[in-house]
């Protein structure tokens, strides 16, 4: 019986120490396991599951657009603060295809890609009928080159505007406003100057409509996961050429779909936009949760990067040709039309995050952080973006230009065109693709070892207290058998309790009775 006894204690005590001992030894060995397969999974390599998923979004992009309605022309030319209304969104969905791939010796990847755009009726509004009373572009962007142009070309433009009757505002529809229409003033010039009017069309996305934004090389992965993603040439060179200092033209990050994996909450992840010829900076801002049930890390931009150049003198870049206060920033030097450089100004949705004076300017001004705050939610273990929304507000600025009398009455201002948002969401296939090919596995190997440490930990404390247990076992044994003893050989001589309360006399009783065995 106690060799039975002593090989349960051994079993339980050895089982429970090994399954411990596995418990613990898997974690590390797991998690370098599960590293390199996610490392080997994730680089873009021809063959790789997510290497077509990347050359292929098959996410869908929705571009939303908010457009602005001045109800008060005729009053915002005689000195009054506009009034707009918002309405929207008016829904396009967008697809993303590269082509043209090249993989380079040095581990990176060149490509264009191509966008086109889908409107949405369903998910919109109204028609791309609708229309709208806003800033005429056109006019806008000529009169501002009157500064800057020869004589020769300023006589004509001062001609053309007032020959073709060109004005302040506009009455458009959403889609002529977004992806063009053709200008009489623009139809006249080209035929008169075709070397400086090559187009007659004039919109804010005219050419972006099932073209590129560019070329792209990007870093694969294969010579070094730390870089995966991130841009290392974008047409042909690390720096852009519209603003003042080499900082601001610098081209970092990633096109804002992929990053490196194993994410820490210290690393900053950089983003390059095309469309503000800028790069943007997010830092890591909380942890969320999706509808799929992935755990993502939200990064969003700091508020150094809408900071005046006074508060955030890396910012003075920006300043083309001056400098704005908080939360504005003159893009004209990326934006033309024909050869003119259009008065774009971008900022977050209704000036968020932006100087008072601008947000006061415009009647129908209602900023708030959850509705008009760009974000990047990222898969920490993978870089992969599974949901990102990117706004960004036109505005153009108006004010009295010598010799126009329209013009003449206006007070400058900043004011909003559109805003747009610049969403994609992971949807219900992809989210199963990627759970059953990284995360399911890894929640079985995790649960095993949750399984091994525990079930270890409740063999040994099992086996201590079933130990235990048999040592006050054999002492009660012991002690009733010595009871038993004595009331044999006593009688009632002595009260029991006293018999039993002499430890000597125990004591003896032990040594007599193993003397008589």
């Amino acid at each position: 019986m106690g060799w039975s006894v002593r090989k349960k204690q051994c079993c339980g005590g050895g089982f429970g120490l090994l399954f411990l001992t596995v418990g613990v030894a898997l974690i590390p060995i797991v998690d370098y396991v599960v590293r390199k397969e996610i490392e080997k999974t994730v680089i873009l390599k021809k063959g790789n599951l997510l290497y077509e998923t990347w050359r292929d979004l098959p996410i869908p992009i929705y571009m939303q657009f908010y457009m602005f309605d001045c109800k008060n022309p005729d009053e915002v030319k005689q000195g009054h603060k506009p009034f707009v209304v918002q309405k929207g969104p008016y829904t396009y969905i967008e697809k993303r295809t590269k082509y043209d791939l090249i993989h380079n010796i040095n581990g990176t990847v060149t490509y264009k890609q191509n966008r086109t755009f889908h409107f949405a009726r369903d998910l919109s509004v109204g028609p791309e009928s609708d229309r709208f009373t806003t800033l005429n572009p056109v006019y806008w962007s000529l009169l501002t080159a009157l500064k800057w142009e020869k004589p020769e070309v300023s006589k004509l433009i001062s001609f053309l505007t007032t020959f073709e009757q060109e004005y302040v505002f506009m009455n458009r529809s959403v889609k002529e406003i977004l992806w063009g229409y053709q200008d009489p003033t623009l139809h006249l010039a080209k035929g008169f100057a075709p070397e400086w009017f090559y187009t007659d069309i004039a919109g804010y996305f005219i050419n972006k409509n099932a073209t590129n934004d560019g070329v792209y090389t990007i870093f694969t992965g294969e010579t070094d996961i730390n870089k995966l993603g991130r841009i290392d040439q974008y047409n042909g060179s690390r720096y852009l050429n519209f603003w003042n200092t080499k900082w601001a033209n610098m081209i970092n990050g990633s096109d804002a779909t992929i990053y490196p994996p194993f994410a820490k909450k210290s690393r900053v992840s950089y983003a390059f936009a095309s469309d503000v010829c800028r790069s943007i900076e997010g830092i890591y801002s909380e942890e969320v949760t999706d509808s799929h049930g992935f755990t993502l890390w939200r990064y969003t931009a700091p508020d150094s990067y809408v900071a005046n150049a006074t508060n955030n003198p890396d910012n003075i870049g920006f300043c083309t040709p001056n400098c704005l206060d908080k939360g504005l920033i003159n893009v004209s030097n990326c934006q033309t039309l024909d050869f003119f450089h259009i008065p774009a100004v971008i900022s977050l949705p209704h000036f968020y995050l932006a100087a008072d004076k601008y947000r006061e300017a415009v009647m129908g001004m209602n900023p708030n952080k959850e509705e008009h705050q760009t974000i990047i939610d990222a898969e920490p273990n993978i870089g992969w973006v599974l949901r990102a929304a990117k706004k960004i507000q036109i505005n153009l600025y108006i004010q009295p230009i010598e010799g126009f009398d329209e013009t003449s009455g206006i007070t400058p201002v900043f004011l909003p065109v559109f805003w747009l948002n610049e969403s994609a969401v992971i949807d219900e296939k992809n989210a199963k693709m990627l759970k059953n090919m990284l995360f399911t596995p890894l929640q079985v190997v995790h649960v095993v070892e949750i399984v091994l440490i525990a079930g270890g930990s409740l063999l040994i404390v099992a086996t201590i207290g079933y130990t235990i247990y048999r040592r006050q076992k054999k002492k009660e044994e012991a002690f009733y058998d010595d009871v038993e003893y004595l009331l044999k050989h006593t009688g009632a001589a002595r009260p029991i309790q006293s018999l039993v309360s002499d430890e000597q006399n125990l004591k003896n009783c032990r040594e007599t009775r193993n003397t008589e065995k």
